[in-house]
Formats: structure tokens, C-alpha cells, sequence
């Protein structure tokens, strides 16, 4: 009796230090995401005339790095770095592209290259450190996750980078071509973004 005693003790006691099959495949299903760096895709809206009509371009290049695996997407793409070298900026218009890297860009300090880090992410948005015209500062931006991509927008107002220099000196050089109807040349200050960033 003392023996069938300890052997049913024995057996409880290895069934207990066991994980249940229900844990293991709790485990299991937990999907872990991680950035696709290769499919990332930056577009950009600069905006002339006084009723605002948008200028649309992309960024041809984006350089993505410590881009880590985590168990959701806002938390995989919380520490993201980029790097994004102005000279694939891409808008469809040869002129226009030449005017952007050498009268806007070209007129800024240091800023061959847009870059920065994605830090204070949630699931509705976060924050980018973002360095331009050697200065770095806060852009803040929204997030949209669908499924296995997300979409993050943000509004860049070039006076916090105190870029005014050089967008003074791409709307000298637009000046008839940002001249609306009402007879009044503008270049507005502000550029929206659209990341598309698939895991």
C-alpha cells in the first residue's frame, strides 16, 4: 500500500512540475514583430499658393537600423533609427527635386541626411527625435495599426528647426510659381508626412 502510495505521489508530483499543453500553446501563439526596413515608405505634402495646394513627393531612400523584434508592432517600432540622405527626395518634377536639395536642403547646416529616432510609441502614436538643420527636436506623430502594417502621420513645421532661412530661399526662387490667383506668392511653412511601415 505504502508503495503504490509513493508511485501515485512520484506521478502527481512530475505532472505538476509539467507544463500544461494549454501553456505551451499559449506560448507559442504570442507573434512577435519585427520592421520590414526594405519596404518602408516616406511621402511628403508641401503646400504653395495662400489656398494651400499640396506639392506631393517621396523619399526614395530610407536607412532603417535597430529595428528589434518585440510582441507588438507599436513596441518593435519604439527605438527605431532612420536615416534618410536628401538627395533622394522625388516629386516627379527634375526642376523642382534640384531646387529642393540645393535651395532648401542645400541652405540648411549639415543636412545631407534627415534623421532621428522613434522613442514613446502607443498604439494611437509617439513621438521622433528628429535632427535637421543641426538641431534636433520633438515631432510628434499618430499611429494607424491595420493588421500587419502601420501608418504614421505627423505635420513637421519648419520653424521649429528654425529652417526660415532656407524656405525663404526656395520661395525666392518659386516665387511666380507659388503665385495664386489672388496675386499673393507663398510657400508655406509646414510638410505633412505619411510613413508606411509594414512588420
Amino acid at each position: 500500500m505504502k508503495k503504490v502510495a509513493l508511485i501515485l505521489l512520484a506521478v502527481a508530483t512530475l505532472a505538476a512540475c509539467k507544463p500544461s499543453k494549454k501553456e505551451n500553446e499559449k506560448k507559442a501563439e504570442v507573434p512577435t514583430y519585427q520592421l520590414d526596413a526594405e519596404t518602408a515608405i516616406v511621402n511628403w505634402i508641401g503646400y504653395k499658393f495662400t489656398s494651400k495646394k499640396g506639392v506631393n513627393g517621396q523619399m526614395q531612400t530610407v536607412n532603417i537600423s535597430n529595428n528589434q523584434a518585440a510582441e507588438s508592432i507599436e513596441e518593435a517600432l519604439d527605438g527605431v533609427e532612420f536615416s534618410i540622405p536628401v538627395s533622394s527626395i522625388f516629386s516627379n518634377d527634375d526642376s523642382r527635386d534640384t531646387k529642393l536639395k540645393t535651395l532648401f536642403f542645400g541652405v540648411m547646416d549639415n543636412t545631407e541626411m534627415l534623421s532621428g529616432t522613434v522613442t514613446k510609441t502607443s498604439k494611437d502614436g509617439g513621438v521622433i527625435s528628429l535632427t535637421m538643420n543641426n538641431e534636433t527636436h520633438d515631432l510628434p506623430f499618430t499611429l494607424d495599426i491595420q493588421g500587419k502594417t502601420a501608418y504614421l502621420k505627423a505635420t513637421l513645421d519648419l520653424n521649429t528647426w528654425h529652417a526660415q532661412k532656407a524656405l525663404e530661399s526656395l520661395h525666392k526662387a518659386c516665387e511666380l510659381l507659388h503665385t495664386g490667383e489672388d496675386g499673393i506668392s507663398k510657400t508655406w511653412d509646414t510638410v505633412d508626412l505619411d510613413a508606411v511601415l509594414n512588420f
